[in-house]
Parts: structure tokens; sequence; C-alpha cells
């Protein structure tokens, strides 16, 4: 069964942390663009059950990955946030929508972030900016994730295991914000990390667009 372990390091100043990455050996995969289209069904089964079903468009120059991803939840740890992770690459994001809506499924949620990863031994570490928040997250296995952490100097950071859906309720509960799934960039925002990264940029509007306030 591929687990996926992770853990979330909340207000971390990331140039400190480049720092530290590089001290320590740290490769780096450099900053993309990040899209994810979260599916369910019109009563929102996935959800209620604790399941995600996404599909992620990652951008580079020149380059577009796309990945289908199934997550299904485990016994609860109380350290860690600990899903059951199945990933499939796949060629046309598309084709893909429609054969899920065409299996009931529809756009739930939307949400975007930078990530910028590295890579320490077998832990991944993630930079992500988000249009709430940013992030630093990890990802290997739960006792290398508690070494990693020590070496780069974060065993002070706030540690959290919820999602960033989680998180972003939290956020717009802090900032008296109504609920909302959705956290993407508003088109300044967009164009502007576009420009930064050597993307393009689509002015369109994308279906169930929620930038924040």
């Amino acid at each position: 069964m591929p687990l996926e372990v992770e853990r979330k390091y909340l207000n971390v100043d990331f140039e400190l942390l480049r720092r530290s990455l590089q001290e320590q050996g740290a490769e780096s995969a450099g900053a993309h663009f990040e899209s994810n289209l979260i599916f369910d069904t019109a009563a929102g089964q996935l959800r209620a059950n604790r399941r995600l079903l996404r599909l992620r468009t990652r951008e580079w120059p020149g380059r577009t990955r796309h990945l289908l991803t199934l997550k299904l939840p485990v016994p609860h740890s109380e350290h860690f946030k600990v899903r059951e992770e199945h990933e499939l690459e796949i060629a046309d994001k598309t084709a893909m929508q429609g054969l899920l809506e065409g299996m009931g499924y529809g756009v739930a949620a939307r949400y975007e972030k930078i990530r910028e990863p590295w890579r320490l031994e077998d832990v991944e570490v993630e930079l992500d900016i988000l249009p709430f928040a940013k992030v630093v997250e990890m990802e290997g296995p739960a006792e290398r994730i508690a070494s990693v952490q020590q070496r780069l100097g974060l065993d002070n950071a706030q540690i959290s295991i919820k999602t960033y859906h989680q998180l972003h309720q939290d956020w717009r509960l802090r900032h008296s914000l109504p609920p909302a799934l959705s956290f993407v960039f508003g088109k300044e925002q967009n164009q502007l990390w576009r420009q930064r990264l050597g993307l393009t940029y689509n002015a369109a509007p994308q279906p169930g667009e929620e930038p924040l306030p």
C-alpha cells in the first residue's frame, strides 16, 4: 500500500531555509506553477469519506506535467499526516477531466500554489507559496523527516499535519471570511508569478475561480 507521510511547517523564513538546504547539500528542482482541480460527486461523498480525487498540472518553461491522484484515509497519526496515495501521470488533461465528469464527478474546488521542491537524501522539502500563506512541507519516511527537520533548524517552527484546505479554512476564520473550498491567485498575482517563472499568462477565466480578497 503506497503511503504518503508528510508534515507541514508554518511561518518559516524561506531565505534562511534555502541557505540551510544548500549547506546540507540538498538539490533544488526549481520552482514551478501548480494548478489543482478537486473532483467530487454533487453530494460531496468523497470529501465526506476523507477521500481526495485530484487532477494536478505542473508548469515549467517549455514543459507541463499532469497527474491524477487518489488519496485514501488510513488510521490517524498524531505527529504526521498519512494517506494512502495512488498517482498516475496522464498526457491529456482535458480528456481525463471529461472522463471523470462522465463518471459523475465534477470540479468541487480549485487551488493554486508556487512550489519550490528540494531533495535532501530521501526527504522531499517543498517551499510552497499559496494565495494565503507560505508553508514548508516535508514528505518521506517519518524517522527521516524528523532527522531532516532537526538538520534544517526547524525544531522550533510551528508544525501542522492539517491539509492545505484546513489551513485555508483557519485563515478565512481568522480574517472573518465565510468558508470556501477554493483558493487561487487573483489575476494580477497569477500574471506576476507566471512572468517570474517564465510562463505564458492565460487571462481567460477558469471555472470555479475564486481569488482571495
